[in-house]
């Protein structure tokens, strides 16, 4: 009975935790929210037995798998802000020790960036966005670069900043000087729920992933890019505060059959 009582409470424990870290995001920009999902324990049964007529032996853990759906678009103003819509995540770069963009590609549905103070397109904590010449797209990771916008090109400052919707950046320089600076590069994977979550909208690639597909946005295969948007959590929070009083729900129940367990046990060894 106590190991019942106790997977119970376990079980609504665990609910509870990765509720709140839903809870906790859902103003967080790109963030995918994790469900939970139990499955009941049983005895030993013959493939014909069954389970209606057989009692419970209390509950587990089964899975606790991120929902990967489309988070809603919000308007931000910046052209540097930009949402994926359908399939793909950017690749970014984690600052090197010495400065620039290390080897360790990561990936992102986070598009809030910025220029650092050397024309580098970054995100909040640093990584830099990487891509490609505009109409081309590397084969493999390894050669992607960082995106630099120059601040001056042939005597002239840096007036503008366009980013199109396949991803391709171009920067206007004085009146009418239009350069191309780059590519932005998206990554798809055969399964996204195989990548490895390492906070902060930052995942990296897993055997159970699958090696990542590059291409541009608005190709076969890869979702359509929006400057001047960012994509909000997936989070719903009605949804989520349903499921929280249930487990906690689930939890007082649990807690007061301990208790009454405990009192039954202690009048049976008086």
């Amino acid at each position: 009975m106590f190991g019942i009582i106790r997977s119970g409470m376990a079980t609504a424990m665990h609910e509870i935790s990765v509720v709140s870290n839903n809870i906790a995001n859902a103003g967080s920009t790109a963030f995918k929210k994790s469900d939970v999902s139990f499955a009941d324990v049983y005895g030993m049964s013959s493939p014909t037995s069954s389970f209606k007529n057989k009692a419970g032996y209390g509950s587990l853990t089964a899975n606790t798998r991120r929902n990967d759906g489309q988070g809603g678009i919000t308007n931000r103003d910046g052209v540097l802000n930009m949402a994926l819509i359908g399939q793909g995540y950017f690749n970014v770069a984690p600052p090197a020790l010495g400065g620039g963009a290390s080897n360790v590609v990561n990936f992102s549905r986070n598009g809030e960036f910025s220029l650092d103070k050397q024309g580098f397109i970054t995100a909040s904590d640093g990584s830099f966005l990487l891509g490609a010449d505009v109409g081309t797209v590397p084969d493999d990771l390894g050669a992607l670069r960082a995106i630099q916008v120059p601040f001056s090109s042939n005597d002239q400052n840096l007036s503008g900043l366009e980013i199109r919707e396949d991803g391709s950046v171009f920067a206007t320089y004085g009146n009418n000087d239009v350069q191309a600076v780059g590519q932005i590069v998206l990554s798809t994977f055969p399964n996204e729920g195989g990548l490895r979550n390492l906070g902060a909208s930052r995942f990296m690639m897993t055997n159970d992933s699958g090696n990542p597909r590059l291409g541009t946005a608005g190709t076969e295969g890869v979702g359509n890019l929006q400057s001047g948007a960012l994509e909000s959590s997936n989070v719903d929070i009605t949804q989520e505060m349903t499921v929280m009083m249930r487990a906690q729900q689930q939890f007082s129940g649990s807690a007061r059959l301990l208790q009454t367990n405990s009192e039954m046990v202690d009048k049976l060894t008086r």
